[in-house]
């Protein structure tokens, strides 16, 4: 039988979102699917990958009127009939974890956490997240002054990273820098910013899928090896740890987490200590990574929503490498004339 998986995360750029990969592995499964893209801009390149994204459309912008958001995916569910919606960014979860249950009368299956659990990874709530499932946390200070951002360059001394309290962070060397990125990330995002004290060391991540009760539906890490200037993952190796699994098991078992996520880590060499950086509430950019390691988290989750039996084992060999590679793709000025006057591709 044939399932149709909405995936929206689609913009394979130099900030890439985890659309595409998730697209790749579902393709890759003993599934049967066909995938629709859920794009923000019609330059998003995963629309005119057909060979993983087999048709695309335009939604408004989750940030804007819930109800237009709604009615926009229950149009291309009239039209594609929708079993399962993969959401892939951070901005979208607030309004899924509104809307799930009209999109369960629909018969729109979405696997997002709840409320209370996003909340308790969120960046403002770390330093007590952190403890709870055995890792340290960067000193950190919420400011929303810039008077309370020059205490906190003060104290921690530089560099230092400033954040904003959903995306993007910037490590900076100054107080003019500081106070630059301040006041982007606040116009961009809003209050409090995060001023942190930078670990130096090495950068671990885990990808994981919780389904709700507090099990583990299999997760995988890697050491980053080469990372962009925007410190997204360009090259990367599969590692075992122990202490990392354990952590993954705890926040599991303490958030009921439900879908996937991702656990950003650090680990300091002099003290040997894990620090958690942040926790992302969806699958990573990286995650095709863990399919082409033995662990299909995508194929997972939509046989989860499906009732269907799915494997939950985290086995597989360390030492595999990922490699991001950049290429040029030509369409049809036709593809993009459609998207922009209609919508869709």
């Amino acid at each position: 039988m044939a399932y149709t998986v909405a995936i929206s995360g689609i913009n394979a750029i130099d900030n890439p979102g985890p659309g595409t990969g998730i697209a790749k592995s579902l393709k890759e499964s003993l599934l049967d699917v066909r995938t629709i893209g859920l794009a923000y801009d019609a330059m998003e390149p995963g629309i005119y990958m057909d060979w993983v994204i087999d048709k695309s459309y335009i939604l408004p912008y989750p940030s804007g009127d819930v109800e237009s958001y709604i009615t926009r995916l229950l149009d291309i569910h009239a039209i594609e009939h929708i079993d399962v919606i993969i959401s892939a960014l951070d901005s979208e979860l607030p309004v899924f974890m509104k809307i799930e249950s009209e999109l369960a009368r629909h018969g729109i299956r979405i696997m997002v956490p709840s409320r209370q659990s996003f909340r308790d990874r969120s960046k403002d709530k770390l330093s007590e997240l952190a403890p709870k499932i055995g890792l340290k946390y960067p000193s950190t200070m919420a400011v929303t002054r810039v008077s309370e951002l020059d205490k906190a360059a003060d104290e921690y001394g530089f560099p230092l990273m400033i954040k904003g309290p959903f995306y993007e962070a910037f490590k900076v060397n100054s107080k003019e820098e500081a106070e630059k990125q301040f006041h982007t990330l606040a116009a961009k995002w809003g209050f409090p910013i995060l001023a942190q004290k930078v670990i130096n060391g090495e950068e671990y991540n885990l990808v994981g899928l919780g389904d709700g009760e507090g099990n583990d539906l299999g997760h995988l890490a890697i050491k980053k090896m080469v990372i962009t200037k925007l410190g997204k993952v360009w090259t990367n190796v599969s590692i075992r740890n122990e202490r990392i699994f354990e952590a993954c098991r705890k926040f599991l078992e303490l958030s009921k987490w439900r879908g996937g996520f991702e656990l950003e880590l650090m680990l300091e060499p002099e003290e040997n200590e894990l620090y958690l950086i942040e926790v992302n509430p969806r699958f990573p950019a990286w995650v095709y990574m863990a399919t082409g390691c033995g662990i299909n988290l995508p194929e997972r989750m939509v046989r989860h929503l499906l009732n269907q039996t799915c494997n939950t084992h985290s086995s597989y060999d360390a030492g595999r490498i990922m490699v991001r590679y950049t290429d040029e793709l030509i369409s049809n000025i036709k593809a993009f004339e459609r998207l922009t006057t209609y919508g869709e591709s």
